[in-house]
């Protein structure tokens, strides 16, 4: 198992996993995971789409990733240790939930997931020390940029912001208030940088410049 798919779940594995649990589904803003809570499961998400997060006393959040169909997440049940993030339906989403005793027996009897569990631990890692060296050595301006070119969806010969993702959540994403963001798309687009077409999406006009 190397390369890209060396922490994606097979199709064997995927059907081998969805025998071991139960299929579940959540509602829209429907909490799967709270920060703090018991780690005692493994999840796989099978249709939807859901937020990685932490949230402080004050209802701010700070998003670490989005998860697509296909990711599974919670693996940090193996330390026995509690949630260290919340997790939230952005979408009707459904998982499969597996009970912390049959994942520890099926990495006995499948090792090639114990390698991919392994894999998706190190990504998550590579993952968090991005996000924090983002936060201590790049501007808002800088996350935000990183964050438009990593999310625009290619269509034709245009470049477009997904309509779902608002200044709001960008501004959760990349550490900032809904404020900053704002202004910060307001000077791209005044500079010709973005611009809203007849679906009122932010379309890519030229390359956004790294800092302004």
């Amino acid at each position: 198992m190397h390369g890209e798919s060396a922490n994606t779940l097979s199709a064997e594995l995927l059907s081998q996993l969805a025998q071991c649990g139960d299929a579940q589904w959540y509602g829209r803003n429907q909490m799967l995971i709270v920060e703090g809570d018991v780690s005692d499961a493994l999840y796989i998400l099978i249709a939807g789409q859901l937020k990685v997060f932490t949230q402080d006393s004050k209802g701010r959040e700070l998003v670490y990733n989005i998860l697509q169909p296909g990711e599974f997440f919670g693996e940090l049940f193996l330390d026995g240790g509690l949630r260290s993030a919340s997790v939230k339906a952005v979408v009707d989403s459904q998982c499969i939930v597996i009970d912390h005793l049959a994942i520890r027996g099926f990495m006995k009897t499948y090792p090639e997931f114990a390698e991919c569990l392994v894999y998706k631990l190190i990504a998550r890692l590579r993952h968090a020390t991005e996000l924090s060296k983002g936060l201590a050595l790049h501007d808002v301006y800088e996350r935000t940029v990183d964050l438009l070119n990593k999310i625009a969806l290619t269509e034709g010969d245009i470049r477009v912001v997904p309509l779902t993702l608002t200044q709001q959540e960008i501004a959760d994403r990349v550490g900032a208030t809904r404020e900053m963001i704002n202004h910060i798309l307001r000077d791209l687009m005044r500079g010709g940088f973005l611009a809203r077409d007849e679906k009122k999406r932010l379309v890519f006009t030229k390359m956004l410049p790294k800092r302004w």
